[in-house]
């Protein structure tokens, strides 16, 4: 999972230093920025990356990745999926956007997945721009009642073995 997460910071800081050389004032295009695999010297470009499937990073890199690291993978394609147009070439601006966004507590949402406990799926409809903050939030509220639900059935169970 640090590998994975290691590697979409590299992505972040290797294309922000791109684009700050990139004086051209036009948008790169996708086969045009290598990204290096980790554990390996090989470097991929990012349309192949996108394809990359979880059997073919194996053959790539020689090792086989754990399902959180897989997560990882699929997770980072699908937001570089985005910042790629149709004719190749990646939009500059949204990429700042997804590498500038960060997360902001909800306490709306917070209560919604607190009090409802599917609260978050609510929070699925509305649409405007905290919609992920919100979501996030009512999955940390809903956590936390399952949290606090185990832990009481757990307390309950060993009251009454004694």
């Amino acid at each position: 999972m640090k590998k994975a997460i290691l590697t979409g910071l590299l992505i972040v800081c290797i294309f922000n230093s791109y684009s700050l050389t990139n004086l051209s004032g036009h948008d790169p295009q996708a086969s045009q920025i290598f990204i290096p695999l980790p554990e390996t010297n090989t470097k991929i470009c990012l349309t192949d990356y996108v394809k990359l499937n979880i059997h073919r990073y194996k053959e790539l890199t020689g090792r086989k990745l754990n399902w959180k690291e897989a997560i990882a993978l699929k997770s980072t394609q699908k937001q570089i999926k985005k910042i790629i147009r149709k004719d190749g070439t990646i939009d500059t601006r949204a990429w700042q956007k997804v590498s500038n966004e960060s997360f902001k507590f909800h306490w709306g949402g917070f209560l919604l997945g607190l009090l409802i406990p599917v609260g978050f799926i609510i929070t699925l409809f509305f649409k405007d721009k905290n919609k992920k903050n919100r979501t996030k939030s009512a999955l940390y509220g809903m956590l936390l009642v399952l949290a606090i639900g185990a832990t009481l059935l757990v307390l309950s169970l060993l009251a009454n073995a004694y």
